[in-house]
């Protein structure tokens, strides 16, 4: 009888209402990426490295790191007397084939007159013939070594191709130099560059085109556009290196003067989450959002570039949508979840 009892009061008990579970989340607010700035070098848009077309000794260097220089100036010399020499030679060379081959031609002219009246025999004839090719090859090869001399000889001074400033010099007076071998290197007047070095996480939200707001230390920011992405990363480091074309710069930002460049307006705004709100799968990642009468449910997203601890996500979200950051392998589909112990909002 008091068990009875006892059990009829246990269902007379109240149901308890369905605990709340505690969650952890963010509100999303899509946030701008300019306000990472990064560091850079103000730089020519035309660089070249200038050699001589020809092997010599240089005899002259008339210009040092930091000249200005206008197009067509002479920056070095070759030994002129080595080259004259070598122009004398093969001009002499060419006179000694050219009398060789003449030599031939009359051999060949007699014994040929000889084989027509039967007196000089078929094979002494086809020598003479042999004699004759061999000597005008001669005199071929010698008109091309003249012309290489004559060449040399022309291309014995380092002229600017472009009005520029020198930014370095890889060779002193007296060095035998081959063709090709860098003398000099010269940037070009017209034109500025703003070279970034920037992570892998920020090089995803960048493309082409894009506006920055690039500022030189003491000067006024002016405008710089993406023009080029490097295509592969930095020896030692995952960063890429990015170029900005200045719009009409100041004389302050000079070659190599620090930069620093932000993105600038509005066009870089993004939506991330922690790493740590993304469950699924990664050809299906999802989400737990919290909805109407604080139930959960799993939403599907497209994910972008991780940055950092967090992650880009570029589709199935919108502005004001709640999303369970901490604690997403505990929930099920329409729990109810609390109040949030929110560690802020995405920005």
């Amino acid at each position: 009888m008091r068990r009875l009892a006892l059990a009829l009061a246990l269902l007379a008990q109240p149901v308890h209402a369905e605990t709340a579970r505690p969650v952890v989340s963010e509100i999303i607010t899509p946030g701008p990426v300019q306000s990472r700035s990064f560091t850079g070098t103000v730089e020519a848009e035309v660089t070249t490295n200038l050699a001589f077309l020809t092997l010599g000794r240089v005899a002259s260097l008339d210009v040092a790191a930091g000249d200005k220089v206008s197009a067509g100036a002479t920056l070095a010399t070759l030994d002129q007397v080595t080259l004259n020499e070598d122009l004398t030679a093969a001009e002499a060379a060419l006179q000694g084939a050219q009398a060789q081959a003449q030599f031939a031609q009359q051999s060949f002219d007699r014994v040929q007159e000889l084989a027509n009246r039967a007196v000089a025999s078929s094979a002494q004839l086809e020598g003479a013939q042999a004699a004759l090719e061999t000597a005008k090859a001669s005199v071929a090869a010698a008109e091309a070594d003249l012309a290489r001399a004559k060449d040399a000889a022309s291309y014995s001074a380092l002229k600017a191709p472009m009005d520029g400033i020198v930014t370095a010099t890889m060779v002193d007076p007296g060095t035998v130099v081959s063709v090709g071998t860098p003398i000099l290197t010269l940037a070009g007047l017209k034109g500025r560059e703003a070279v970034l070095d920037v992570p892998p996480d920020v090089l995803s939200l960048l493309k082409l085109g894009d506006t920055f707001e690039v500022t030189g230390r003491g000067s006024l920011p002016v405008s710089g556009t993406l023009n080029r992405i490097e295509p592969s990363a930095g020896t030692g480091t995952r960063s890429r290196r990015i170029r900005l074309t200045l719009t009409n710069p100041p004389p302050s930002y000079r070659l190599g003067s620090l930069v620093t460049a932000k993105l600038a307006g509005e066009t870089a705004t993004v939506v991330t989450l922690p790493a740590s709100a993304i469950t699924g799968t990664t050809e299906a990642p999802l989400v737990w959002r919290v909805g109407d009468g604080r139930k959960v449910a799993l939403v599907t997203v497209t994910l972008g570039q991780s940055l950092g601890e967090r992650v880009v996500v570029t589709g199935g979200l919108a502005a004001g949508d709640e999303i369970v950051v901490r604690g997403v392998h505990s929930l099920t589909e329409g729990e109810t979840v609390g109040p949030s112990a929110a560690e802020g909002t995405n920005g």
